[in-house]
């Protein structure tokens, strides 16, 4: 309720009292050590699951999730923070002070709520490891949270101006590629439906990378 109480207030702001300039590096390190903290806690709560069930299959899932969640980290701290303060640092002050509403205040809570989804999935599918396939439940948290996580950074994407078709390009199996993955759950057992989400995971990140260097190498010398 708080939550919901705060995003409406950040939506119905007018903007009174913004400061004559934005220290747009504190804004984007206090965002991005929000995210920071809750990956923290779901590794915390990956390896507690995993010290619970000390099984060959438990350990496989918890060393996938492992790698989902460093895939994630690597992703937005690589590319979500620096062209969140790029943004900002480019945009006048009351343009940055909306940005940083819209952005910060708002979209992040659904980047945060998709990880904690991840994390709690993935609790769950190291306790049921050894079983033939994951609750129906935890598969659609667990694969729901990467889509959620995905979703949100399109949102922010769009938001910063980039083209819609640019963004489909990620966005699109970023989101479809998990909700199948949740669909065909019941069909899997835990671990490869965690390898599923972490190459996914990956292969973002790689599509990432690639594309920064692509625009690098086109952008025209200093």
């Amino acid at each position: 309720m708080l939550i919901a109480a705060e995003m409406a207030l950040l939506l119905t702001a007018r903007g009174r009292g913004i400061p004559g300039r934005l220290d747009t590096g504190h804004i984007v390190e206090r965002v991005g050590l929000s995210v920071i903290i809750v990956l923290g806690e779901s590794v915390i709560a990956l390896v507690t699951s995993a010290d619970h069930t000390w099984t060959l299959r438990a350990g496989v899932v918890g060393v996938l999730g492992f790698v989902l969640l460093a895939a994630l980290w690597w992703s937005y701290f690589d590319f979500g923070s620096t062209a969140a303060e790029l943004m900002l640092a480019e945009a006048g002050d009351r343009e940055a002070y909306v940005l940083a509403r819209d952005v910060g205040g708002f979209l992040h809570f659904f980047v945060t709520a998709g990880v904690l989804c991840i994390a709690a999935g993935l609790a769950t599918a190291v306790d049921e490891a050894g079983h033939a396939h994951l609750p129906t439940g935890a598969a659609w948290v667990l694969a729901g949270g990467l889509a959620l996580c995905h979703a949100a950074h399109a949102g922010i994407a769009l938001r910063y101006g980039r083209p819609p078709a640019s963004v489909a390009v990620w966005a699109v199996p970023g989101i479809g590629i998990p909700l199948l993955v949740a669909w065909g759950a019941v069909h899997l057992a835990p671990w490869p439906v965690v390898l599923l989400l972490a190459a996914e995971a990956i292969a973002h990140l790689l599509y990432a990378r690639r594309m920064l260097r692509r625009r690098l190498a086109a952008a025209p010398a200093p």
